[in-house]
């Protein structure tokens, strides 16, 4: 089937997980995806090691997010680099990146001339902070704002330190916005003929995902604390949080304490199924409910709970993961092939059309896997091309 976004050209600077995973989702929509890189080396996380060590000689953060994506190789300082920039934006519907503020505006491909060369240009810029104001010159990274955002100091318990998340959760959060604000930004596009910039950052989208509770934070007077027992939130009642089992680990979300009681045969917490006194009493009802679930296995408890509606889940290891059935239902784990590392496996496209499926087409590329076929389609002849190469410029 046709992807919703074939014939959408997205020209393509961004690196890390701010930027590349957002641009993977237009890719795998249909879009094409010219991800320009550095000569010879490429962009900066293909040698950010996991666990210490490269995957074939890229990093598995790089391969996990730049599928479907033709990579181009071009000296950015070099007046024939910028040419072929100025030449691929005339091509582009959409132009992304997330250097710092203001980079791309001094080699002169930022916005402002870009939208010379294609009016209709839709230009989104990723950043730590936003394009200018007072942390405009800070790093933007994802534990850094995790901790300045607030998202950090409510994880844990009451006398743990501050407790990032397990992933690059604002990153994420922000690639997507990234996707998002690129698709409004060319619908615009598409209804008017108008270009425009715009611009995502990590500190306000970790703003934005604790709209919840800075919600209440704001708008009552009452202020939370961490539970000393280990409630999952700083902000809600027992019982919710992870348990152990006497062979693994549980969650239980939101539940009534007067119907866990009766199953869990736990009479004593039954009196404090009231919202405020599951609150209250939150670091004395945890601990009940703990000793009680490690008396038995997970599967017994989830068998009990489920059965009367419980919210409830086992907690799993990437081992159990990817074994998962709802896992294999959804076709989340996908075979791509490298051209280096053979066979990979990836996390598949997370979203489902009935009309215009996501579909991977490409595997991640090499640094300039595709320099000279995208100069061949922009005019540039065999010998051009070579000379280019052999100067550097490419």
């Amino acid at each position: 089937m046709q992807g919703a976004l074939e014939g959408v050209r997205v020209l393509d600077f961004t690196q890390m997980m701010l930027g590349p995973w957002g641009t993977q989702f237009l890719g795998d929509m249909g879009a094409d995806v010219i991800k320009v890189e550095r000569p010879g080396v490429g962009e900066w996380e293909r040698t950010l090691p996991a666990m210490g060590e490269l995957l074939a000689g890229d990093s598995p953060f790089f391969l996990a997010m730049n599928r479907n994506k033709r990579s181009v190789t071009v000296d950015l300082k070099d007046p024939r680099g910028k040419e072929i920039i100025y030449k691929l934006a005339a091509t582009a519907d959409i132009v992304t990146e997330n250097f710092r503020p203001g980079v791309l505006d001094r080699l002169g491909i930022g916005y402002e001339d870009l939208r010379k060369i294609s009016p209709g240009i839709v230009y989104v810029a990723g950043s730590g902070y936003g394009p200018d104001g007072p942390y405009v010159d800070r790093p933007g990274q994802d534990l850094l704002v995790q901790a300045l955002s607030g998202l950090a100091a409510n994880g844990g318990r009451y006398d743990d330190p501050p407790m990032p998340a397990g992933t690059s959760i604002v990153d994420a959060s922000t690639a997507l916005l990234l996707a998002f604000s690129a698709v409004v930004g060319l619908f615009h596009k598409l209804r008017t003929g108008e270009g425009q910039r715009i611009d995502v950052n990590l500190f306000s989208t970790a703003i934005a995902v604790q709209c919840q509770e800075l919600s209440a934070f704001m708008n009552m007077d009452r202020r939370w604390e961490r539970s000393r027992a280990g409630v999952g939130g700083a902000w809600l009642a027992a019982p919710f949080g992870i348990y152990r089992t006497s062979d693994g680990y549980m969650a239980v979300a939101m539940a009534s304490l007067a119907v866990l009681g009766d199953l869990l045969d736990l009479p004593e917490i039954k009196g404090y199924d009231t919202p405020a006194l599951a609150y209250d009493h939150r670091d004395a009802i945890q601990p009940v409910i703990a000793r009680k679930l490690a008396t038995n296995t997970t599967a017994h408890w989830l068998e009990k709970l489920l059965a009367a509606d419980v919210w409830c889940a086992p907690v799993q290891s990437f081992e159990d993961l990817i074994d998962d059935p709802q896992v294999k239902h959804n076709e989340l784990i996908q075979t791509v092939y490298h051209p280096q590392a053979g066979e990979i496996r990836v996390v598949g496209v997370p979203m489902k059309f009935s009309k215009t499926p996501g579909a991977i087409r490409l595997a991640p590329p090499l640094v300039g896997e595709h320099t000279g076929a995208v100069l061949g389609e922009l005019g540039y002849s065999a010998d051009e091309i070579d000379a280019l190469r052999r100067e550097g410029v490419i």
